[in-house]
């Protein structure tokens, strides 16, 4: 089988859970058989080498017409049974609802809704502005695309209320082989908590901080990821005096993630909106690191299924504060148990094999 990946960003040249999604998603394709080649805006950054990757050119540096150009080019050039899309951008400027192509669309959450949230500097006038051609431009992929992905009930619930259509549920995956317990924990009598997060405000980093405050002193945090709230939260973590104990670590580079895991007691998830899935959380899972995550989006539908009291029921500092001193008094699971947990439902080569089962029924 043949498969174009039509996104927006791809993993790793630009982090994020659609661009890793779209790129774990190829590469386990690949090893099953598939053949697959990516349609993606150049950030800048070119992909590893062996990639097959045709790219658009960034947006407002070419006219509408350059994305259905490219597309069609590639299209006649590759000759693909199948059209995988991961964001709506790209699809909605390229794909002319003519194209006979099965088009298969992975619907991650709202994206008018999260363009408010992610570039929550911009001025809210313009956000407003632009918000409406946003979402009549998922419209168009969501109409135009064969068959709907979900990956949670929280994005299948949004998807039926925005636009009125049915999905597929197929969950979010993990490489089970590299994200696995590296045998690593605290040696001291500090209990670590961690979390990976981009510093933006709906990952509810300024409120986890807040919730460092209200434990006691043997407690500590680091925190991974970059992004515009970053001297927000340094400030924050001086005028509460918790700089011994709050710490940023700015980007975990993907290869020393499975140790950023490992090395931890706690993940913490202390979202405010819009999680469609959580990627963070299985891989944290995988090395074997149990995750507290608040009762936001698609946070409950995972944890759930591994205790009811890793949730955070309010996304506030006291109920952080109050979950992570309650599950701490309990023994903490065995991390090869949750290893292997993860890894017999949710390993790519798993879910991967779900896609392509649908795939072969549209073409």
């Amino acid at each position: 089988m043949k498969i174009l990946s039509v996104c927006d960003v791809l993993f790793p040249q630009t982090t994020g859970g659609a661009g890793r999604v779209a790129r774990e998603l190829a590469e386990a394709f690949m090893k099953m058989g598939a053949e697959v080649e990516f349609l993606t805006r150049f950030t800048g950054k070119t992909s590893p080498n062996g990639d097959k990757v045709t790219y658009f050119q960034p947006p407002g540096k070419a006219f509408p017409g350059h994305y259905r150009k490219i597309f069609r080019e590639t299209v006649k050039r590759f000759n693909p049974d199948l059209i995988h899309v991961h964001q709506p951008f790209p699809a909605c400027l390229s794909i002319s609802s003519f194209s006979s192509k099965p088009v298969v669309y992975n619907y991650y959450s709202p994206w008018s809704e999260e363009f408010k949230m992610k570039f929550s500097l911009l001025p809210r006038s313009l956000r407003k502005i632009m918000s409406p051609f946003l979402a009549a431009a998922e419209r168009r992929v969501v109409h135009r695309a064969t068959v709907i992905i979900v990956l949670s009930q929280f994005s299948n619930h949004q998807l039926m209320q925005l636009h009125d259509r049915e999905a597929v549920l197929i969950p979010g995956g993990v490489n089970s082989e590299r994200f696995r317990p590296t045998g690593e924990k605290p040696s001291n009598n500090t209990l670590r908590l961690i979390t990976v997060r981009n510093l933006v405000p709906r990952m509810g980093l300024l409120q986890l901080i807040r919730a460092m405050n209200l434990l006691p002193p043997h407690i500590e945090l680091t925190i991974g990821g970059r992004g515009p709230l970053q001297d927000e939260l340094m400030g924050l973590i001086s005028s509460l005096g918790l700089s011994e104990r709050v710490r940023l670590a700015g980007h975990v580079p993907d290869e020393d993630l499975p140790h950023f895991y490992s090395l931890a007691n706690w993940f913490v998830l202390p979202t405010v909106a819009l999680e469609g899935f959580g990627l963070v959380t299985l891989e944290s899972l995988s090395c074997g690191t149990p995750v507290l995550g608040t009762r936001i989006g698609a946070t409950p539908e995972l944890l759930e299924q591994f205790d009811p009291e890793w949730i955070i029921e309010e996304p506030t500092p006291g109920e952080i504060a109050a979950t992570i001193l309650r599950v701490i008094e309990k023994p903490a699971p065995s991390p090869d148990d949750l290893h292997h947990r993860v890894a017999e439902e949710f390993d790519w080569k798993n879910i991967a094999k779900r896609y392509l089962e649908m795939f072969e029924s549209l073409v």
